[in-house]
């Protein structure tokens, strides 16, 4: 069913001026509950958390559930649009605007022609996906929410700079990574720099065990296997002219397989205390479990990418994709009931997570079209 995207477009520009980082969505949740209510839907809470729920009931047997995150990113805008963020370290550069306003939009037009849906449909707008590793999706999950409500299934997307607009991307199986947090303590031993065989040099053992574990690591692993292991803060505790006692690094490592989770946490357990060890100095490891793999169902991605080559064409749903090693809280939905999860392009010049990411906004009408055929013909 084709739509007028201009009031959702309007409405997430709102959105994305104003931007509330994960668990502080108390104006979001706001937002979306007086734009609902225009429509005569009514944004039902949870018990301490932000976000809501609206429900379409149609007086059938099955329930159908699409998921859309709403918290931002503390990151300070930079992409000069008119509609940017007016608060200052706070952005939506992951596209969770996009994914309210889609749901939002899906809800209105749904409720519009609920006689003729042949399921109940109910919207998620779900906190915190950023708070990785607990998210938002895990405390919903806790409330019983999927058991109240009876959800069959669960659906969600993620706006995907890479792909042009009119087009999604999905697999069955995995197409979002494990996503785990590991924190190395290293200790030397402090002297004058002018005497440094008295000291052990804490920095460079940090970069050592750096090297190790972002180089050397991956070549213990199967080159086809998907995995990601990066240092993304390095921090020293030291003066100019002391050799440093202490540092710092926080990482991420991001994997597929089951077993080569199990294997890699066990390495920078090991690895790091080694090299610590050969330059006497010590290391301790902290490793944090996030998200795990989602996978989609196999015959929601059958009968969902279907759907989505009659409604798009065939050149515009692609299936021959690598998993990405990007994580997402909707994993803990996917490990309760069937789920689906899919990329929708919206041809952004800069990528996730970056200051000027700019979704192209047409990606709107697109994600809404789509969910409402979509669901208009489940049964």
């Amino acid at each position: 069913m084709k739509v007028d995207p201009s009031r959702y477009l309007e409405f997430r520009r709102d959105l994305h001026r104003h931007p509330e980082l994960s668990n502080q969505e108390i104006e979001t949740t706001r937002h979306i509950r007086d734009f609902l209510a225009r429509d005569g839907l009514e944004l039902q809470s949870f018990p301490d958390l932000n976000g809501g729920f609206v429900r379409i009931n149609s007086g059938h047997a099955r329930t159908l559930c699409l998921r859309a995150d709403i918290d931002a990113l503390p990151m300070t805008e930079q992409t000069g649009a008119p509609y940017a963020s007016v608060h200052e370290g706070v952005m939506h550069a992951c596209g969770h605007d996009m994914h309210t306003a889609v749901a939002a939009g899906v809800a209105c037009e749904l409720n519009r022609v609920k006689d003729q849906l042949k399921c109940n449909i109910v919207v998620l707008f779900q906190p915190a996906e950023e708070a990785n590793p607990r998210g938002g999706a895990r405390p919903v999950t806790e409330t019983g929410f999927l058991e109240q409500q009876h959800i069959d299934e669960m659906y969600g997307m993620h706006m995907w700079p890479s792909l042009p607009v009119g087009d999604v991307e999905l697999r069955p199986g995995a197409i979002m990574a494990a996503s785990d947090r590991f924190h190395i303590e290293v200790h030397g031993l402090a002297a004058h720099v002018a005497e440094p065989h008295l000291g052990v040099d804490a920095i460079l053992i940090g970069s050592e065990i750096d090297c190790a574990l972002v180089q050397k690591l991956r070549r213990e692993v199967n080159p086809f296997d998907s995995v990601s292991i990066a240092v993304g803060s390095f921090q020293s505790f030291g003066r100019y002219n002391v050799v440093c006692d202490h540092v710092a690094l926080d990482g991420t490592v991001r994997t597929i397989r089951e077993e080569t989770r199990r294997y890699l946490h066990k390495r920078i357990q090991e690895i790091p205390q080694q090299i610590a060890a050969a330059y006497g100095g010590q290391a301790q490891v902290t490793i944090q479990m996030g998200y795990g793999v989602l996978n989609n169902s196999p015959e929601l991605f059958r009968r969902f990418s279907e759907h989505a080559i009659q409604l798009l064409g065939r050149e515009h749903v692609h299936t021959d994709i690598h998993p990405s090693l990007i994580g997402e809280d909707f994993y803990y939905f996917s490990q309760q009931v069937p789920s689906l999860y899919f990329h929708i392009g919206c041809e952004a010049e800069y990528p996730l997570h970056n200051n000027s990411f700019l979704p192209n906004e047409k990606a709107l009408d697109v994600g809404i079209d789509l969910m409402t055929d979509y669901f208009l013909a489940q049964s």
